[in-house]
């Protein structure tokens, strides 16, 4: 569920087509050269961070490197929100919260779960031989979860995938392009927000009878509304639903996101490919879970940590390669280029699932590790599972991020991915 992303235009200008395509030969030039390279952009300095130890130095002090969140998340969820506030009561006291009623003990019912909705899925389209994952599982297993587990079951699928995608989009896609197009996407955010919030708050009134009847329901939401919080701490209903709706923007796009690029690299590599698809018969999670995070490495969903340099600062302080980064500054920190640093990842081009865990960047890092993190992991390991099962597996073409047959009317997010079997 991590929802550390990047900045993707609307409109892909030449540039930036030149730049996706050759993304991982700039970023080693740059390692190699210019690890911290500082440029303006309209009088503004953008700060661009490419090696791994520094990558990490950024995203390991959150009051020298703000989030930029603030005002997007606050019109998703109506007020502050966690995701948006550093060294802030918010960040602290509702992380810690939420992180207790999400307990390790609840896995293996999360991956019960999802195990049986990404087979009821699959089951359905065996016939065919071809299966479309995004509209079926990688968006659908997720929101389903939303419900199961988070007890946000959302008025209707088609509300929860709209209001995601409008959220999510808002939030870590909208600082590129032109500004209208910038102030529609904030706009829908803002309209959705309102209908976002008041969905929750009947939804609150209405768990809270179902709880006088059955105090046994057990989902995350109903353990928090079973719970007398004191006053004086301040989680409210209004804290209450602001967190359940900052899970619903990372609960589903995000999972999405990592599902559709972790089967992609996979299936690019046939012998991989075999021994990924041998741990999944072999039932063997723990080991499906590191091909699946190396694979991720190649194609992660966060090429890009956006954040804003708070005060002067020196990164790398005390090598050659040292540059102090002025207050205001915007700092792109690179975690697609960090995991193929060479200076700390041995041979970082070969595909190795025996990396220390500290090596991926793929669920935030520090004080902004995903809420969500653990229930991604059983949410992936789960749906990639059950469609390497499949006889003769393999992409039918390539990932789509358009919404419709409109070149300029680009999505930030996989909008279909074809899949065929048998």
């Amino acid at each position: 569920m991590n929802t550390e992303t990047r900045a993707t235009p609307q409109k892909s200008s030449k540039a930036v087509e030149f730049f996706k395509k050759h993304m991982d030969l700039i970023f080693r030039i740059l390692r190699n050269t210019v690890p911290i390279l500082r440029i303006k952009i309209g009088g503004k300095e953008i700060v661009l961070v490419t090696r791994f130890k520094d990558v990490q130095e950024v995203l390991t002090r959150p009051l020298v490197f703000n989030v930029t969140y603030d005002e997007m998340t606050q019109a998703t969820v109506g007020g502050p929100y966690m995701l948006g506030k550093d060294g802030h009561v918010v960040n602290q006291r509702d992380k810690g919260i939420m992180r207790a009623f999400m307990q390790s003990e609840d896995l293996p019912k999360i991956a019960e779960a999802t195990a049986t909705l990404v087979n009821e899925a699959v089951e359905q389209q065996l016939d065919s031989g071809e299966i479309e994952i995004v509209s079926t599982i990688s968006r659908w297993v997720p929101a389903k979860i939303l419900g199961i587990y988070f007890g946000f079951p959302g008025p209707d699928m088609e509300s929860l995938l709209r209001w995601s995608k409008i959220s999510q989009h808002d939030i870590f896609f909208n600082s590129a392009g032109d500004p209208t197009t910038q102030a529609k996407i904030h706009q829908a955010n803002i309209d959705a927000g309102i209908e976002m919030r008041t969905y929750t708050t009947e939804l609150l009134r209405q768990r809270r009878e179902q709880l006088k009847e059955n105090p046994e329901l057990d989902d995350v939401l109903s353990r928090l509304l079973k719970t007398q919080f004191p006053s004086s701490i301040g989680f409210d209903d209004e804290r209450i639903i602001a967190n359940i709706l900052g899970i619903l923007v990372g609960g589903i796009q995000t999972p999405n996101i990592n599902i559709v690029n972790t089967l992609s690299e996979l299936l690019k590599r046939p012998a991989i490919h075999e021994q990924a698809a041998e741990a999944a018969q072999e039932n063997n999670d723990d080991l499906l879970y590191q091909y699946c995070w190396e694979a991720l490495r190649f194609n992660p969903g966060n090429p890009f940590v956006v954040r804003k340099c708070r005060s002067d600062y020196t990164l790398a302080s005390g090598t050659f390669r040292s540059k102090t980064i002025k207050a205001g500054s915007t700092v792109l920190a690179s975690a697609r280029s960090g995991m193929r640093d060479r200076r700390e990842l041995q041979v970082p081009e070969a595909f190795c699932i025996d990396r220390p865990a500290y090596h991926y960047f793929h669920m935030g890092y520090g004080m902004h590790t995903c809420l969500g993190d653990q229930v991604a992991k059983q949410e992936m390991v789960q749906i990639i599972k059950r469609l390497l099962m499949l006889p003769n597996l393999r992409a039918a073409g390539e990932i789509n991020y358009f919404h419709g047959d409109d070149p300029s009317d680009l999505s930030p997010f996989p909008e279909s991915y074809r899949l065929r079997f048998g």
